[in-house]
């Protein structure tokens, strides 16, 4: 079934077994869930199991998981050849009437250490235009109902792309006119996301997205996290070597950290 609740991203999502979803995925992405430590996997999404080489791999097994045969059934009518990569993970959005959804591309670059030299330089040239450079954050996609006149409001990638500094800060005021209590549990969220970038030095968040999902019938029901791992880097033998913290990254969580506290959330 297609995943209604989708904003942003190339892969088209599906939503299986009910609470889950199916996220059709590249090997590196695959490999940033298996070699994921568990302070990183805190603020991520909840991955259940990766399938990947035509294996089905369990990652952290949740309460609600089904039997692999089950997953392992859906997969083969997707990927008869057994070589694709898919992620199994819970859905944030499950059991919500009125989700509000954002998803914010983080980092001032955006790219892989694994594409061409010609890729990378339009990369830069990209992200030299947008609010990538300058704010270390981007729109990337939205979908809510304004509070003011309870329109169903959408925002696309295209849409964040062409934002100025004060565009996007007005934007996200108009996403975050919600309760007190809402916008603390995102402060808290983000916090944790921060300080789990603060004690991964070698790692680099290139192409990750911060993503928001926030119950409007819920006050309690907000998710706030950290997504799309497939141009991370981390160091490891054979790659390129990273020392100190991933600032492009901390600076697009300061910077939407900076615009909650000045809607009086802390």
């Amino acid at each position: 079934m297609e995943y209604q609740q989708q904003i942003g991203g190339r892969a088209e999502i599906m939503k299986i077994l009910g609470d889950h979803l199916l996220k059709p995925t590249i090997i590196q992405e695959a490999n940033s869930y298996l070699k994921m430590s568990r302070q990183l996997a805190e603020i991520a999404p909840d991955c259940c199991f990766v399938y990947t080489n035509g294996e089905l791999l369990e990652i952290r097994k949740c309460n609600s998981c089904h039997e692999p045969s089950e997953i392992m059934k859906i997969i083969s009518m997707m990927d008869s050849d057994s070589f694709g990569n898919f992620l199994i993970m819970r859905d944030m959005a499950h059991g919500m009437n009125k989700p509000r959804i954002m998803d914010l591309k983080l980092g001032t670059r955006t790219h892989s250490d694994f594409i061409s030299e010609e890729k990378k330089a339009l990369h830069i040239r990209k992200s030299a235009l947008t609010t990538t450079s300058s704010l270390g954050i981007r729109l990337c996609g939205a979908r809510f109902t304004r509070k003011d006149d309870r329109q169903e409001t959408q925002w696309t990638k295209g849409l964040g792309k062409t934002m100025s500094n004060e565009k996007f800060w007005n934007a996200m005021k108009i996403f975050f006119d919600i309760p007190q209590t809402q916008k603390v549990s995102v402060v808290r969220q983000l916090l944790k996301i921060r300080a789990v970038i603060e004690s991964s030095p070698t790692h680099r968040y290139f192409g990750c997205s911060v993503l928001i999902i926030i119950d409007d019938e819920e006050e309690c029901n907000v998710h706030t996290k950290l997504i799309d791992f497939a141009s991370m880097a981390r160091s490891e033998v054979d790659t390129p070597q990273y020392e100190d913290v991933d600032e492009g990254a901390m600076m697009g969580v300061n910077n939407l950290l900076q615009i909650l506290n000045a809607q009086g959330s802390s």
